[in-house]
């Protein structure tokens, strides 16, 4: 009996021991390799050597992803729910997932590139034809490969726009189209360079640094933006130059630092008409405002909402919204345009990338897809696509000119003036219109009935490409029209207020 007794302790002793939880909870696992994407490949390379998978995705739609590594065991991250990604997530060992899941009916993949689907499909991508010639891109870290998106509806074009192309993207970050026109770059966090393809998702070569890997330059890099003569400005995470900002001349060629003080693992960066913002995954200065040469201003956000800012874009009327990967409020934040807090959209969360989309709406990205919420009252409308890490979003417009403010890059050939974005709009939208010469233009809106509403611009213009808001809080819903005349040039388009 005793001996009956001792061997059953022992047995529990032993199965409360290989069905132990990870000590690691489910947020610091997804902050560790958020801010370090070394972790999260590190633990990818052992779950390969150990041969368990690096991503389950369940019949009943959760999905489980090796994200650490805690006494020579993988952890894994199970999310419940793709959209809120922290409702009801925990971390858990590879025991304790085979004795919870099914997994002779899940979607299994492993770290060599071999996939198990034993889910009917279920999470194969769904297309759609594109409505626009508007896109946008969107890395994914699954496959590590750039996704193609509609820029008015949200809709997946592409799964493949830039296909896995491995060693040389690892964990894509940001995609940028070439202020030529002619290639993509794409920033990538883990092997610490900024790669470029062509148009056809083809690899060409190393861009910055030009002459390829060099940690003392770039190391744990992450967001990725154009001064207006051309330069690219690189986030540095980790290394000897870590907490700086990087700058690279039109070839790719490193000039030096950009910003070296006030940052504290800095993520993304936005360039504005006067200023340069950072967001900085630590510390309290979530958002620090630099001056355009690169000398710190000031703080310019530090509230208690929305923790470890990732993308931050710039909304109609100077609004900023960044997406909050963690913490209180985590989604997407708006704030006005001296980084006064105005409203949280929290229906998704840990929200990574963040981008308005023409039909209004807020399209976003988190560590389980790709989703669309409403931009009056913050709910989730829709998830795109699920069930894979996609991270910021940037716009992928073929044939247009790329500049920041409303001076181009590139002189255009013709007079043009393209379709209000986004239409419908409520209240606010932007025009666009490009320029071949110098040129006095004149930019009025008229009502369905051809009455005269509202002068948007009167005066002379440069050449290139540019943009104008256009605010019809004022307005009463219905269609209305802008003309733009220039150099002899007149052209007219409808829009749609609806409130």
């Amino acid at each position: 009996m005793k001996r009956t007794i001792i061997f059953l302790l022992a047995l529990f002793i032993q199965s409360s021991v290989l069905f132990s939880s990870p000590r690691i909870g489910f947020k610091d696992l997804l902050e560790k390799a958020e801010r370090d994407v070394q972790v999260y490949r590190d633990t990818r390379n052992t779950a390969t050597r150990q041969g368990l998978p690096v991503n389950i995705l369940t019949a009943n739609r959760v999905m489980i992803d090796a994200k650490g590594v805690e006494n020579g065991k993988v952890v894994y991250a199970v999310i419940t729910d793709f959209a809120d990604v922290y409702n009801g997530a925990y971390t858990a060992f590879y025991e304790e997932i085979t004795s919870q899941f099914d997994l002779g009916s899940s979607k299994i993949t492993y770290g060599n590139g071999t996939v198990v689907d034993n889910t009917g499909g279920m999470y194969d991508p769904v297309f759609s034809r594109s409505t626009t010639d508007r896109f946008v891109m969107i890395p994914e870290w699954t496959a590590d490969k750039v996704y193609l998106f509609d820029a008015q509806t949200g809709d997946l074009i592409d799964a493949d726009f830039i296909p896995t192309t491995n060693p040389q993207l690892q964990s894509p970050k940001v995609a940028l189209l070439h202020f030529s026109g002619r290639f993509i770059l794409v920033a990538d966090q883990l092997s610490d360079v900024v790669q470029k393809f062509d148009t056809n998702g083809t690899y060409i070569g190393f861009y910055a640094p030009s002459t390829g890997v060099n940690n003392a330059i770039l190391d744990n890099i992450r967001g990725a933006a154009y001064r207006l003569n051309k330069n690219m400005l690189v986030t540095v995470g980790s290394g000897s130059s870590s907490n700086t900002i990087q700058q690279f001349d039109s070839g790719g060629v490193s000039i030096g630092s950009f910003i070296t003080s006030g940052l504290n693992s800095p993520f993304d960066i936005l360039l504005r008409s006067g200023d340069v913002l950072v967001t900085n995954s630590s510390g309290t200065n979530k958002i620090t405002k630099y001056d355009p040469s690169g000398v710190f201003i000031s703080n310019f956000y530090t509230g208690p909402d929305g923790n470890f800012p990732q993308q931050i874009i710039q909304l109609p009327a100077g609004r900023i919204m960044y997406a909050a990967f963690s913490g209180t409020g985590s989604g997407l934040i708006i704030l006005d345009s001296t980084g006064g807090y105005v409203r949280s959209l929290t229906s998704v969360s840990g929200t990574r990338g963040a981008y308005l989309l023409g039909n209004g709406h807020y399209l976003t990205t988190n560590a389980a897809g790709v989703h669309e919420v409403d931009s009056a009252t913050g709910s989730l409308i829709r998830t795109i696509s699920s069930a894979a890490n996609f991270q910021y979003i940037t716009p992928y417009n073929p044939g247009a000119l790329l500049g920041n403010g409303n001076t181009g890059l590139n002189t255009p050939e013709r007079f043009s003036l393209e379709q209000n974005y986004p239409n419908p709009f409520n209240p606010e939208t932007s025009i666009r219109f490009t320029l071949p010469e110098n040129s006095f233009v004149s930019l009025k809106v008229y009502d369905v009935n051809g009455k005269f509403v509202k002068t948007l611009l009167s005066g002379s213009k440069p050449a290139g490409s540019h943009e104008i808001s256009f605010n019809a809080s004022e307005l009463s819903s219905g269609v209305y029209f802008y003309t733009l005349k220039a150099g002899g040039f007149t052209e007219s388009k409808k829009m749609l207020l609806t409130k």
